[in-house]
């Protein structure tokens, strides 16, 4: 190589380290990856958390206004409707997401008269089929010391399948999370009579 292409080549190869047009351009292809994971990460954890509040306020309000009640139909069929309407109140609650994996179990749970720990299942109402304890059967109370002897208890036991939207976003992100929550209320008329159960010595669903 004769020197004055030596030299126009270094002359160039000077200008070129010099040159600063576009390194931002490329900085900022290096980091917009990382903004745009940081940006729906925020927007996934206020979901998530917007999620989880509705996820339990459903439970409660379940919970709450099956309590309330002094009973539930005046037959098993009525009951069940019953209990479908408030199901659909819960629907209301979690809307506008989904409510194709929300499960819930309400058990009414009766303390024997001399024994508080001695707890059993006056009736249950399954939602979504979620495995509900049958009549008569023995069931504890979430904690102990929750229910007086003789006492009874509504108890309501709920789960839910948070997916991520990321699922949708990022190919191979399949992770999701269970969800499980517990609420307990107490009847506000001492029991909750599911249909007929105590004229007709049962009517558990």
């Amino acid at each position: 190589m004769t020197t004055p292409i030596r030299s126009i080549v270094a002359k160039l190869l000077g200008r070129f380290k010099e040159n600063t047009a576009g390194v931002a351009a490329i900085e900022f292809a290096y980091i917009l990856p990382l903004m745009i994971l940081m940006s729906l990460g925020v927007f996934e954890v206020s979901r998530a958390v917007m999620m989880h509040k509705r996820f339990q306020r459903a439970s409660a309000m379940v919970g709450d206004l099956v309590a309330r009640e002094q009973q539930m139909g005046t037959s098993v069929s009525t009951a069940n409707a019953e209990m479908a309407g408030i199901m659909k109140a819960a629907e209301h609650v979690m809307n506008p997401y989904d409510t194709a994996t929300l499960k819930m179990g309400v058990t009414s749970i009766r303390a024997a008269t001399n024994n508080a720990n001695n707890t059993t299942v006056e009736w249950s109402y399954p939602y979504h089929a979620y495995p509900v304890t049958a009549c008569a059967s023995v069931k504890a109370m979430p904690a102990s010391g929750m229910i007086t002897a003789g006492n009874a208890a509504i108890v309501v036991e709920s789960e839910y399948m948070y997916k991520p939207f990321l699922n949708n976003l990022i190919p191979g992100f399949k992770t999701q999370f269970l969800w499980q929550d517990t609420i307990t209320h107490a009847p506000r008329n001492a029991s909750v009579v599911y249909g007929c159960e105590q004229s007709c010595g049962g009517g558990c669903p």
